[in-house]
């Protein structure tokens, strides 16, 4: 734990909030344009705030093998101390398999399987850009009849994040906790898709924790 707040410490030392660069990788928690009013996504309402520092190169139904896609849009030359790339991924490949495939809830051995993936997309984020910072997402509990059945897949899932984040051999910056952010009905579009006020509480955040 000493390492990852030596870590973190440096990271604010040396941040130039002129200099500052968001990358926004995943799915629709960030590119939720379908869901929301024109101007109101995440992804527009960040990029807003940063004056035009954010590059949000997430795409909707995106799934963890898509987003070696989107690391190879990141440009070599972001690859600075003054780069955080956040990246919120896996919602979609665990709804597929539970929800879409009906599989047994009661099962949670996939979980360990897509969480292999996901290791995998860190260390190609990290091997392309060794010195930025990066920021994981994870994922929210939706308020709703449908999808609270998958809490307890949800609390598994996250588990294995937050223990991944504090192992300081993995260099992870923070998790950012958006289950602790979106937690009314009046933040979900379309029973779990972040909504205009859902999508503006995270961005205020990230504004005022990066």
């Amino acid at each position: 734990m000493s390492y990852f707040n030596t870590y973190v410490n440096k990271y604010k030392e040396n941040f130039n909030v002129d200099k500052q660069i968001f990358i926004l990788l995943g799915d629709s928690i960030f590119k939720n344009d379908a869901y929301v009013s024109n101007g109101k996504s995440v992804c527009s309402l960040l990029t807003e705030k940063t004056n035009g520092t954010t590059m949000c190169l997430a795409i909707d139904n995106s799934k963890i093998i898509d987003i070696y896609e989107q690391i190879e849009k990141i440009p070599h030359n972001l690859n600075n101390n003054y780069t955080t790339i956040f990246i919120s991924i896996g919602g979609n490949d665990i709804l597929t398999y539970y929800d879409d495939r009906d599989n047994d809830i009661n099962d949670t051995a996939f979980l360990g399987v897509i969480f292999t993936a996901y290791k995998k997309v860190i260390t190609s984020i990290r091997d392309k850009l060794p010195n930025s910072n990066i920021v994981l997402l994870d994922i929210y509990y939706p308020d709703n009849l449908k999808y609270k059945k998958y809490h307890h897949i949800i609390n598994e899932w996250n588990n294995k994040i937050y223990d991944y984040a504090k192992n300081s051999q993995n260099n992870i910056l923070s998790v950012f906790k958006i289950s602790n952010i979106l937690t009314k009905k009046e933040d979900f579009s379309f029973y779990y898709e972040p909504s205009s006020t859902g999508g503006k509480k995270l961005v205020d955040t990230i504004i005022s924790s990066y």
